[in-house]
């Protein structure tokens, strides 16, 4: 979930709202039907780390159909923004800030919200020197100037910090956080497997 906001800057609903007929894997494309806003509907280019973590839930979910919410409850509906925040969101902060810790990195950023996961998408995507206009439309904005007053710091970048959010975006440095993520989980001794 945290992926998809900050790789795909959907807004808390619409990702609450995503089905698996949204995602199309095969053109690397998601559609977002359900948006406050008629900008709002759009689709997003998959890139290569949300790509990398929508086909992990798609393995865990190997039987829902097209129509099933992708981040349902245990009971199959919708979540609610506020379950997302405090299960989801806090939490994962809270793992990223032991994490950082642990390697001597300073923590995130203080008050961390949906809403901000959305906009490090579109400072990453103006960062990498993408088009303003695809990222307005994947953003769903409407207005140029606003979208350029507010993103246009992040355009300020060295070659080397381009290349390292690229290789982020593309899945390359994503995949060995992951390794990382999974390398620091507590193994089970073989007492506690039987």
């Amino acid at each position: 979930m945290i992926a998809v906001l900050v790789f795909a800057g959907l807004r808390v609903g619409e990702l609450l709202a995503l089905r698996w007929r949204d995602i199309d894997m095969t053109g690397s494309w998601m559609y977002v039907e359900e948006s406050k806003t008629d900008a709002g509907r759009r689709r997003i280019k998959i890139r290569g780390a949300l790509k990398a973590e929508l086909v992990g839930v798609r393995e865990r979910q190997p039987n829902a159909g097209p129509d099933r919410v992708m981040f349902a409850t245990s009971t199959g509906r919708q979540q609610s923004a506020d379950n997302f925040r405090s299960r989801v969101l806090r939490p994962s902060v809270t793992d990223a800030n032991r994490a950082l810790t642990a390697r001597q990195s300073p923590p995130l950023p203080e008050g961390i919200t949906p809403h901000s996961l959305r906009r490090t998408f579109a400072s990453v995507l103006y960062a990498l020197g993408e088009d303003p206009g695809i990222v307005m439309d994947e953003m769903g904005h409407t207005d140029p100037a606003l979208a350029l007053r507010v993103y246009r710091q992040a355009m300020r970048r060295g070659e080397a910090e381009k290349a390292a959010l690229e290789a982020l975006v593309e899945g390359l440095k994503w995949q060995s956080v992951a390794d990382e993520r999974s390398d620091s989980r507590p193994q089970a001794s073989d007492d506690k497997a039987a």
